[in-house]
C-alpha cells in the first residue's frame, strides 16, 4: 500500500465549504486503487492533512496524474490560499 499525504491551509471563511466538497473529489478514485481517504484539520493552525492510501505504487502513481485527479485538485484549490504539495510514502506497518 502507498500513502499520498497532503498539506493545505484554507483561504479564510473556506474551511467548511471545504469539507463538504472534499469526499466528493476523493470519492470518485474507489474503483481506481483508492482504499481510502481522510482529511484532518487543525482548526488552531487553519490547516489541512489529507491522507490517501492507495491500493500499490502503480495505483497512486496512476491517479496523480490523472485527468480526474488534475482538475479535482484544480477545483477544490479555490478554497486554498496555495495547492498543496504531495508526498508519497509507502505503508510499512499498519494496526487495526
Amino acid at each position: 500500500m502507498y500513502a499520498r499525504v497532503m498539506t493545505s491551509t484554507p483561504k479564510p471563511g473556506a474551511a467548511e465549504a471545504a469539507i463538504a466538497e472534499w469526499p466528493k473529489h476523493i470519492s470518485v478514485f474507489k474503483d481506481k486503487g483508492l482504499i481510502a481517504g481522510y482529511l484532518f484539520f487543525d482548526r488552531a493552525e487553519n490547516r489541512f492533512l489529507s491522507i490517501t492510501i492507495w491500493e500499490s505504487e502503480e495505483a497512486q502513481k496512476r491517479n496523480a496524474t490523472s485527468p480526474e485527479q488534475i482538475h479535482g485538485r484544480a477545483e477544490f484549490a479555490k478554497h486554498l490560499t496555495a495547492m498543496p504539495a504531495p508526498s508519497t510514502y509507502q505503508v510499512v506497518a499498519v494496526v487495526q
